[in-house]
């Protein structure tokens, strides 16, 4: 298997994920995050969102917050590339946007009442066929706009 093959593979491993994210709904995301993340994944975010372990902390601290503020919440990938870094590990990296109706409060932000995107930068660890880091970056300040 060449090189190229390895990183097709590990892209197609998140692929449900991103597929259950496109539009998006509770179930359908926490049965994705099951699926392809090892039982104890670490999951580091940025400010305020901080670090938890397991996919349904993940989706806790995360997603559940989204969700209710954005109730037709999205995700649109515009990048996913994989590759390895300095110490050998295998990582997916996808760049885009959420975007959805900004209806209730998010983190102390109030509502527009309007239409939002908010850029994301998430990289996933791949370790035996499952998702064993997350480390991303969501512009908040920047992208959390109408």
């Amino acid at each position: 298997m060449t090189q190229a093959d390895v990183h097709t593979a590990k892209k197609a491993l998140i692929a449900p994920l991103r597929a259950a994210m496109y539009d998006f709904s509770e179930v359908g995301v926490r049965a994705a995050l099951a699926e392809v993340c090892a039982p104890d994944v670490q999951v580091r975010m940025c400010h305020p969102l901080g670090e938890s372990t397991g996919a349904a902390a993940f989706y806790d601290s995360c997603y559940a917050g989204l969700l209710a503020a954005w109730p037709d919440l999205e995700r649109r990938d515009w990048i996913v590339m994989g590759g390895t870094d300095d110490h050998g590990h295998d990582w997916v990296g996808c760049g885009g946007y959420y975007t959805g109706s900004f209806a209730a409060p998010w983190l102390d932000i109030p509502p527009t009442g309007h239409q939002a995107h908010m850029r994301f930068h998430e990289f996933y660890r791949i370790e035996a066929g499952k998702v064993v880091e997350v480390q991303a970056i969501w512009d908040m300040e920047a992208g959390v706009s109408t």
